[in-house]
């Protein structure tokens, strides 16, 4: 797991931390008028969780990072994301803003990610998958933008994320 405690989207990890993190989440139920005043319940799941907020890039590369960002945003790909003391979750990235300031080397920006519950289980093949004896944990990790962090804590029986995970050998992603 990351210690860092920087939040992270796929490989682009926050220089800073945004200055404010929204996490909503909404439950799917169904209310029943029942005689008698009483009102039935029923839980028909949740919807995704939406991670929202807004922060600031400082410095000579506050562009580069808003830039890499913006790149991030456009490629459309689902990724993981890291939140600082939340457990990880994949998520698409949905909206992202840029909201200039007339403060020289200062880009403020708001974001928007929408989980996608169970992982990856839009697409349940994904969630583990066997060595080819030619990709290291990082070549996983770079081909499925799932972060070499989450990849090395999740296999533990991978000694060295820099060697070629063979064929036997299971390789859990989610």
């Amino acid at each position: 797991m990351r210690t860092d405690r920087k939040m992270s989207f796929r490989d682009f990890i926050f220089p800073v931390n945004p200055s404010v993190i929204k996490i909503e989440g909404k439950r799917n139920l169904s209310i029943s008028p029942v005689p008698g005043g009483m009102d039935n319940i029923s839980d028909n799941g949740r919807h995704c969780m939406s991670i929202r907020g807004q922060g600031e890039f400082f410095g000579e590369d506050c562009c580069e990072s808003f830039n890499r960002l913006k790149t991030l945003f456009e490629e459309g790909k689902a990724g993981m994301l890291y939140i600082p003391s939340q457990r990880p979750v994949f998520a698409f990235f949905s909206r992202l803003e840029m909201t200039a300031e007339d403060i020289e080397d200062v880009i403020g920006y708001s974001f928007e990610f929408r989980e996608i519950p169970g992982g990856f289980s839009y697409h349940r093949e994904q969630s583990a998958e066997y060595g080819d004896g030619k990709s290291s944990l990082w070549d996983i990790s770079y081909r499925l933008g799932i972060h070499i962090d989450l990849l090395v804590s999740l296999n533990p029986h991978i000694k060295r994320p820099d060697i070629p995970v063979m064929p036997w050998e299971k390789v859990i992603l989610c």
